[in-house]
């Protein structure tokens, strides 16, 4: 719910229209990738499939697959009519066929980079979205959320033996503004969010007059 309340307030909304960009720019939303079928993406680590649902609201051929180990925010994920919502530990084999995907999202998730390999079509997409180093900085000095530095760094020494250097680098960046339930909010879908209490958590914010956050992202592609 709190991932939910986070995104449909649009903290992360200039995501969202990054993703749809490269979608429409690398992939033709208005007519099947391949002839006689529609395009396949699949968002790895999707939680309610927020960013998925975007996708294919732009690409109204295509299909998705959303894989997460959340049965609440499977959910959510499997509202949208052309998902398929499957409960699924990343770090095990996949469950799709070798060369099916177009476009594989990996947002903040663990990444699988052999099985992303296989399951990707030559000259399919995968779009992987990582914390720069002063994401939510406001929160991480107050000591309420842990991330680790050179983040980038680590994702391309994963991605480059197997896919090579990435195609394109963007980074997305801004001050969102929150009120302290928001803020809340933020550091509970963390992933250390369920060891903490929310209302706790919220008054310490209201007490340290958190009023708004940096979003600080990189979304980096490589080609299958």
């Amino acid at each position: 719910m709190a991932r939910e309340r986070v995104q449909d307030a649009g903290v992360f909304a200039a995501l969202s229209t990054e993703l749809v960009r490269i979608l429409a720019e690398q992939i033709p939303v208005h007519r099947p990738v391949h002839p006689g079928e529609p395009g396949l993406l699949l968002d790895c680590g999707a939680g309610t499939g927020h960013y998925l649902h975007q996708l294919l609201d732009a690409a109204p051929q295509a299909r998705g697959i959303a894989l997460d180990l959340s049965i609440s925010g499977l959910k959510r994920a499997a509202r949208h009519p052309r998902t398929l919502a499957l409960a699924w530990d990343l770090w095990q084999p996949l469950p799709l066929t070798s060369d099916s995907v177009d476009l594989l999202l990996d947002v903040f998730a663990p990444r699988n980079v052999s099985e992303y390999a296989r399951v990707l079509r030559p000259g399919g997409l995968a779009v992987v979205v990582t914390p720069g180093d002063v994401h939510l900085t406001e929160l991480r000095e107050a000591g309420m959320l842990g991330i680790h530095d050179q983040k980038l760094r680590q994702l391309k020494d994963q991605m480059t033996p197997t896919f090579g250097a990435a195609e394109l680098n963007a980074q997305v960046s801004g001050r969102v503004p929150v009120d302290a339930g928001l803020a809340a909010d933020l550091v509970f879908m963390g992933p250390a969010g369920h060891h903490r209490d929310h209302d706790a958590l919220r008054e310490s914010l209201q007490a340290r007059d958190v009023a708004a956050v940096t979003v600080d992202l990189d979304v980096s592609l490589w080609r299958g």
